[in-house]
């Protein structure tokens, strides 16, 4: 009654288990669990362990009862099997009264999925680890990036002080602390936004737009920094036959901002940057591909695999200004507008980029009539009554002064509960707006 109690015990627990004496012959085990994760009926009763466990003639060479015996401590061994499971033995020798090995226990357990999780905790401890790297580097590469312009702006306002009188440096001057304030903001935008993407909380607006229009924008204000720059910049829209259409405005025009001013800042002097648009309809949507291509310094085999990678920057242009976010930051938002980017580059001879984005064909909204148009050009700020409320006294002291040029009138809140008080204390349709930053 013992033996046979022993028995439904042994073969009713989570583990297949065999005794095998020093002859390799299995004397006892509990079938079943030992062949639950083969395909094969091993440590079979009465045959050598080597023959039904791994189909050998001879023991295994690196056999883990034959350590164990030798040890006089229990030893283990991973199986990785064809089936893709993985299997665990533990060999625990066997002493008889005079201190001599008699035997083997081993034990086989499944470990696959503790295996599995193994090996994705430790691409989550290597990925953790980079993203650390990457990050510190970062770090380090943004207080050099902040503080440049940073310096910039606060040397051009000393030599303004110095220069009150002579109205040509101080325009000069005005115009280099905008470049550096411009460059400053640029590079806390890209932060943010990766912040943002990082955390989920991006979202995109589409709406309807003129992408002629779009188009003009960036031709202005790309040609002007490429002519200040001795490069020669060219746009080709004549392939764009669908102008009005439906997306994020703001975000296409930041990644083609983005991959026009690394374009910009890596070709030299005399060299060629350009823009061109093709749509192609499908139905109602016009799969619209924009192509950055340059004649600049181009990109390494090595670094091209690496380009989407955040705060990653060519050794190259390691003398440049950015924050090695701006690839990354475009790759992202093309991606969540439904497209798709791709790059080619060859070492000084430039580099192309492509950009696909489906965008809805909309009809244009009909011009507004004479009598609309004119109506909007009456509308006056003179004499609005405008309650401010801003918390920090220079944005305060700049929106009030702007407003009162001309000619509101206003009242100032210097911060949220002030601003409710004033307003609840007033009169029904005093303030005309009220400007408030959250």
């Amino acid at each position: 009654h013992l033996i046979r109690q022993n028995e439904l015990v042994l073969n009713n627990i989570n583990s297949g288990l065999a005794y095998i004496a020093n002859d390799y012959i299995v004397q006892w085990e509990n079938i079943s669990l030992c062949s639950k994760s083969l395909s094969y009926e091993a440590y079979k009763k009465g045959e050598p362990c080597y023959l039904t466990a791994h189909n050998r003639t001879t023991p295994c060479e690196n056999c883990v009862m034959q350590r164990a015996r030798k040890s006089g401590q229990v030893e283990s061994i991973l199986f990785n099997l064809d089936n893709k499971h993985v299997i665990e033995v533990f060999a625990t020798p066997i002493f008889n009264e005079q201190g001599d090995v008699d035997g083997v226990v081993i034990r086989v357990d499944d470990v696959t999925e503790r295996q599995h999780m193994i090996g994705e905790l430790e691409k989550a401890r290597s990925r953790a680890e980079q993203s650390d790297k990457l990050k510190s580097a970062f770090l380090a590469n943004m207080s050099h990036e902040i503080r440049t312009p940073l310096n910039g702006i606060v040397g051009l306002q000393y030599l303004m002080r110095e220069n009150l009188d002579d109205r040509e440096k101080l325009l000069e001057y005005l115009s280099k602390a905008e470049v550096s304030a411009d460059f400053l903001k640029s590079v806390i935008t890209d932060v943010l936004d990766m912040s943002k993407i990082e955390n989920g909380q991006m979202e995109l607006y589409t709406e309807e737009m003129n992408l002629k229009d779009l188009v003009g924008e960036l031709e202005t204000l790309i040609g002007i920094q490429a002519e200040e720059k001795g490069l020669h910049f060219s746009v080709d829209h004549t392939e764009a036959s669908y102008p009005f259409v439906k997306g994020d405005v703001l975000r296409i025009k930041q990644v083609l901002t983005n991959l026009l001013g690394n374009a910009l800042k890596f070709t030299p002097k005399g060299g060629d940057v350009s823009l061109k648009i093709q749509q192609i309809r499908a139905g109602d949507t016009a799969q619209t591909t924009f192509i950055v291509a340059d004649t600049g310094y181009g990109m390494s085999p090595e670094f091209l695999e690496k380009i989407w990678v955040p705060f990653e920057q060519e050794r190259r242009a390691a003398s440049q200004n950015g924050t090695g976010l701006g690839t990354t930051l475009s790759k992202t938002l093309v991606e969540k507008m439904g497209g798709r980017i791709s790059v080619e580059s060859h070492l000084d001879k430039g580099t192309v980029f492509t950009i696909i984005l489906p965008l809805e064909i909309v009809q244009p909204k009909e011009a507004p009539s004479a009598s609309a148009a004119g109506a909007e050009k009456e509308i006056r700020l003179a004499g609005m009554r405008i309650l401010v409320a801003e918390d920090n006294e220079i944005n305060r002291m700049i929106i009030c002064s702007v407003l009162e040029e001309r000619g509101c009138i206003i009242f100032e809140a210097e911060n949220g509960k002030d601003a409710v008080s004033i307003f609840e204390n007033s009169e029904a349709g005093f303030f005309d707006l009220v400007l408030m930053d959250i």
